[in-house]
């Protein structure tokens, strides 16, 4: 299974080693305030969703990532993609440690992420949801291109769903576009 590498961060897939970190991610408070209706998960909930980001690679081709600070070999998070809820979309999640806000690694990671899914994975289109009032989450959709698509309710919970469709196909629909909208327009014969 790949590692992603961006100049702070390590990013690899989870393995059973992983549950102590991802549990104390999981378990706190701040972390979980909107996700899960702040409800910190139990370890058999963590174990649960470790166990779902190891087999979401073998059964997709791509998967959620541990995160860690190069520098400091520390785990900081998860990032990465999975199906979404009952939905037949990818999702782009990132979840960090409360020390780790703040400092653009959310960004970073989702960059990465996103520039293999479109790129090595071929994906065509990843959506990322939050709820509304999670502005530092829905900033990071901005800041990665996303553009905000509409309401909805997924886990329970409404949310704002932003999506963002490979460079390729976006390229391709606009200059469709722009073409049949612009009649005159010549191209240069090479």
């Amino acid at each position: 299974m790949k590692h992603l590498v961006t100049p702070r961060l390590l990013m690899r897939p989870f393995s059973e080693g992983d549950f102590a970190s991802l549990h104390l991610l999981y378990s706190d408070p701040e972390v979980m305030k909107y996700i899960s209706g702040g409800i910190p998960r139990t370890p058999d909930a963590t174990r649960k969703s470790l166990e779902r980001m190891m087999r979401n690679f073998g059964e997709t081709g791509y998967g959620m990532f541990a995160v860690f600070e190069r520098k400091e070999k520390r785990f900081i998070g998860r990032c990465g993609l999975q199906p979404l809820e009952n939905s037949g979309l990818i999702e782009l999640g990132y979840t960090l440690i409360p020390s780790a806000w703040g400092k653009g690694y959310a960004t970073e990671a989702s960059m990465e992420v996103l520039r293999t899914a479109f790129g090595e994975w071929g994906l065509e289109k990843v959506v990322a949801i939050a709820r509304e009032e999670n502005r530092a989450s829905t900033r990071v959709m901005e800041k990665i291109g996303m553009i905000y698509s509409r309401r909805d309710r997924y886990y329970e919970n409404d949310v704002v769903l932003y999506a963002l469709e490979a460079p390729r196909k976006a390229v391709s629909t606009l200059y469709k576009t722009s073409l049949s909208q612009s009649p005159k327009l010549s191209l240069p014969v090479l």
